[in-house]
């Protein structure tokens, strides 16, 4: 059963009717949602939490989405789902929007699995010099890269190499996303370039 207000249920169940049948499971405090063995959402306590898979969880973290947390043991627990606000249950266009997106990019994600990259140099934009300085900073796999994101990288290679430069943040992004810097999504690049703009100044 799914924690939420019958009315956002039923507008959740309709909304993703059109990608399968939908199965759920008690998991991290909550109830995780999944379609073909592909998680994208958990409820918990009547609210619901997305999954922010690739851009998208560089979405979420720009428009101040919180993310959701359990409790391990008594140790809190932060994942990668972002909490769908209650102006963004009232702005159904946009939440439809994210509920499809965070689908596709969790699908993805899951084949994406398969033919993951071993080393942080095969990832795209990267190679074995960036490596090198990554792994000088702290971050020697690909999936530190991806939990650290591309601005904290950003500031450690700034302050232990002093590269300053637009093109290697958005190296960095692409890398994480898994496409070059030149497609990244352009509410993304342009988030990204402003937070840079933002940084040179001070």
């Amino acid at each position: 059963m799914l924690f939420l207000p019958e009315q956002r249920k039923a507008h959740l169940l309709s909304r993703i009717a059109q990608y399968g049948e939908l199965t759920t499971k008690s998991q991290f405090g909550g109830v995780s949602l999944m379609i073909d063995d592909v998680m994208f959402a958990i409820t918990s306590d009547n609210e619901f939490y997305l999954k922010g898979s690739g851009f998208l969880e560089t979405l979420f973290k720009a428009t101040k989405m919180s993310s959701y947390t359990y409790l391990k043991k008594g140790i809190p627990i932060i994942l990668r789902y972002y909490h769908i606000t209650d102006s963004l249950w009232k702005h159904q266009q946009k939440l439809d929007q994210y509920i499809d997106m965070s689908y596709h990019y969790s699908i993805q994600e899951y084949l994406g699995q398969r033919k993951k990259p071993c080393r942080i140099k095969d990832l795209p934009n990267l190679g074995v010099m960036l490596e090198k300085r990554l792994n000088q900073i702290g971050i020697n796999q690909v999936e530190e890269l991806r939990l650290i994101g591309a601005k904290a990288c950003y500031l450690k290679l700034v302050r232990s190499h002093n590269l300053r430069n637009s093109e290697l943040l958005l190296s960095l992004a692409g890398a994480i996303v898994g496409c070059h810097r030149s497609v990244l999504p352009n509410q993304l690049k342009m988030e990204l370039l402003d937070w840079y703009n933002e940084l040179s100044f001070q």
